[in-house]
């Protein structure tokens, strides 16, 4: 019984051992972040990019607390690119003679703390303010003027570095601009991007008439298309990819009725209904209509139908008076093509 007993609590200190040493191993850190930017001369100093300003060269842009520290001189677009860091946080400091930092889009503090993330990219911009004296005799004017924002994109599988990168970007002309679902006006307008704001291209369309963006608007980070009509570009479009055209889907269903009908019990009595259906570009759409009792029973459901949009936008559907005895209803208009989505309304019969 004490052999057996000192056998338990050998292999017993061996495992606690063993457990031991893997906690202390190290554990493998990823690589493939990438932090990059465009610093821009702010010569008022207000935090933001207007009319007449434009990127910064000459600056040092500084990264460090994710690696060793790293150190990028901007060229005439004002551009700086961090590739292949390991994950984590870092911070970005900035320095050129005359000239102080006076912000950065999104305001994140300063050093400017920034997330190394190989799987997300992450793009901002920085404002330098020139000295009471030192204020440039000709305002840099390589790129349109404007104020970038976050950037949220699929990282590449591989970035290989660059001396002189030139982040491609878009920005209105002279006003403000709608962002539309697809590369057409056929498509519906689901964010906008103002004057004096720059983005970065995502992607193009075949004949690259259109230019892709991250929705603004959208807390999802989904992506809206601009019009190069209406915008101008930035930097090195020729590497912008085809992008893919998002399928358009039917975005609301409703149903109106009256929610009280009078007639007379034991015989019947006529219902009209009123559907509308919208959807965000072109699109078919198939779709039937059901009926339930009080009870949640199945009355009666109608053959399929399609209804085709040419263009985004919302249509009515009338699928004729329905009769039936006093009592209470609920009428579905049921989506099932392009996506599921159902609109509803109860209505009661009753005798005056």
């Amino acid at each position: 019984m004490s052999s057996k007993l000192n056998v338990l609590r050998l292999v017993s200190m061996i495992v606690i051992a063993s457990l031991a040493m893997t906690a202390c191993l190290p554990q493998k850190v990823r690589v493939g972040g990438i932090v990059k930017g465009v610093a821009y001369a702010d010569l008022n100093g207000n935090g933001t990019i207007e009319a007449g300003e434009g990127p910064l060269d000459g600056v040092t842009v500084s990264l460090s607390d994710c690696g060793p520290i790293v150190t990028q001189t901007t060229g005439a677009d004002g551009a700086f690119n961090f590739a292949n860091l390991p994950e984590g946080t870092c911070h970005v400091s900035v320095s050129k003679p005359s000239w102080n930092f006076s912000g950065s889009v999104p305001t994140l503090g300063y050093p400017i703390p920034v997330a190394s993330n190989p799987d997300l990219p992450t793009a901002f911009s920085i404002f330098l303010v020139p000295l009471p004296g030192h204020e440039p005799t000709a305002v840099p004017t390589a790129a349109p003027a404007a104020t970038p924002t976050l950037e949220f994109t699929p990282a590449p599988t591989q970035v290989p570095p660059t001396d002189t990168p030139s982040t491609p970007m878009v920005s209105p002309i002279d006003k403000d601009v709608n962002c539309h679902f697809g590369p057409s006006l056929a498509y519906a307008s689901v964010g906008f991007l103002k004057v004096g704001q720059t983005v970065p291209i995502l992607g193009t369309n075949s004949d690259h008439s259109w230019w892709q963006i991250q929705n603004l608007q959208d807390v999802k980070g989904n992506f809206c298309w601009l019009s190069g009509a209406v915008v101008r570009t930035g930097g090195n479009i020729s590497g912008v990819p085809i992008a893919k055209i998002p399928a358009p889907f039917v975005t609301g269903v409703s149903v109106n009725t009256a929610a009280v009908v009078h007639g007379t019990c034991g015989g019947p009595n006529a219902t009209s209904f009123d559907g509308a259906i919208t959807v965000n570009g072109p699109t078919t759409v198939k779709f039937h209509w059901e009926i339930y009792d009080s009870s949640n029973n199945l009355l009666n459901s109608t053959s399929p139908e399609a209804l085709d949009f040419t263009t985004f936008g919302t249509k009515h559907i009338n699928p004729g008076a329905y009769s039936r005895d006093c009592g209470s209803y609920l009428t579905k208009l049921v989506v099932t093509s392009p996506n599921a989505l159902t609109g509803q309304a109860s209505w009661k019969i009753v005798s005056p």
